[in-house]
């Protein structure tokens, strides 16, 4: 029984480092290609979108009086706009406004990368407490 475990572990090692060498060599464009979806597989491919927004506001805001909230948890404190988030596909935006400050309103001013947002209206008004601005989604499928 012990030899046999012998046996099978290297035949699965040999089979592991022939597979990655097949995909390192030349053949990898047969071996990968998925014509039945039309579609051939790159090297490197990630599932996670990623990308940067960048957030401006107008009216009066006071400084240091907003938190910025990746999934429900403060990321940055704002000292002035415009901000830069490094986001990923399903992360929810949103800015915590302290009690007593005035409201302001916030817009998307660019968005760079793989994502999309559900962004309904061009600006949003910010008023205290907690504000949901928007959720952020994969743009593959506009592609």
């Amino acid at each position: 029984m012990d030899c046999l475990l012998k046996f099978l572990a290297c035949l699965m090692l040999s089979a592991l480092v022939t597979v990655q060498l097949l995909l390192v060599s030349p053949y990898r464009n047969r071996l990968t290609d998925d014509s039945i979806n039309g579609k051939i597989l790159e090297t490197y491919e990630s599932v996670i979108s990623k990308g940067k927004v960048v957030l401006d506001a107008m009216g009066n805001y006071e400084p240091n009086t907003a938190y910025i909230l990746i999934n429900g948890e403060k990321q940055k404190l704002v000292d002035a706009f415009p901000v830069e988030l490094d986001l990923r596909d399903g992360d929810v935006v949103g800015i915590q406004l302290k009690m007593g400050s005035p409201t302001f309103y916030v817009f998307l001013l660019s968005r760079k990368g793989s994502i999309k947002t559900d962004l309904k209206g061009s600006t949003i008004q910010i008023k205290p407490g907690v504000n949901t601005l928007f959720r952020v989604t994969d743009n593959t499928s506009e592609r």
